[in-house]
């Protein structure tokens, strides 16, 4: 798979444990090893309380929620509005929850119940909620227990949304999951990343649509994109932009506008087929 642009991260500096764990981390999604290194740790046992935004930073979106895997991981999250279609939203390997808070509350508006969380072994420290520790290889349990809450809140159909690593993670969990998703959206998923691997009989068992998306010029994201395609047969939507950004930034902040826009409108445009159905 493709890996982070190095101008990405100088721009989001801003980000305490991106500066510090990034390139340990980014390392891991060339090949099936988990990372050497993982952000700050909470102690695992208890939920960690987020430090309150200082008076200078804009308020944190959303309500903040907690809640357990099947294993056992205290996951911070994020909840924005109600809506029978859930989506539940996973990061890629050097960010953190907060890189969805620009389309999850404008999601929430157009009437889906949406759900931001930060992986096992995340803590960003910067308001988005630290999650206890845990290895990346489980972080599609994650994503099901993202599914779980929101169909406890009232959704009957559920997407799971990934960007590089939760991409991964997205289609890892929806071969697992039970009940099924109702579709998946990946981001520059790779096959192969962070422990996690997708087999083609685990795509092959996937009955929910799945739209893909990768920039052309984006490693080996069109590559893992195109393969991922195949396996899912009829079920896939492959759309591969004239881009070379990966993952969250095809939707928004690196992306050229008319880059973006088209993104953005393939997933409302799923989102709405998946609400139709």
């Amino acid at each position: 798979m493709g890996i982070e642009p190095n101008r990405r991260i100088a721009e989001r500096s801003v980000r305490t444990f991106v500066a510090i764990a990034v390139a340990v981390l980014a390392a891991a999604c060339s090949g099936s090893v988990e990372p050497a290194a993982t952000p700050p740790m909470p102690t695992p046992g208890a939920m960690p309380a987020s430090p309150e935004p200082s008076s200078t930073q804009a308020p944190t979106p959303g309500v903040p929620i907690a809640f357990r895997t099947t294993d056992g991981v205290l996951i911070a999250g994020r909840v924005f509005g109600d809506g029978r279609v859930g989506v539940v939203f996973g990061h890629q390997i050097d960010t953190d929850q907060s890189d969805w808070w620009d389309l999850a509350p404008a999601l929430a508006e157009e009437g889906y119940a949406t759900l931001t969380l930060d992986f096992r072994g995340y803590c960003p420290r910067d308001g988005a909620g630290c999650s206890e520790d845990g290895s990346t290889a489980e972080a599609w349990r994650d994503l099901l227990a993202g599914a779980h809450l929101l169909r406890s809140r009232g959704a009957d159909r559920i997407v799971l949304v990934g960007a590089s690593m939760g991409g991964t993670a997205a289609m890892v969990a929806a071969s697992r999951a039970d009940p099924p998703v109702d579709g998946v959206i990946g981001l520059s998923a790779p096959t192969d990343c962070c422990g996690m691997t997708v087999e083609g009989a685990d795509v092959g068992s996937i009955t929910a649509p799945m739209l893909l998306i990768a920039g052309r010029d984006d490693g080996d994201a069109p590559a893992s994109a195109h393969q991922l395609a195949r396996w899912a047969g009829e079920n896939g939507q492959l759309v591969i932009l004239d881009s070379g950004e990966h993952g969250i930034d095809l939707i928004g902040g690196l992306a050229a506008p008319d880059i973006e826009r088209r993104a953005n409108t393939l997933i409302r445009t799923f989102l709405e087929r998946v609400a139709s159905r």
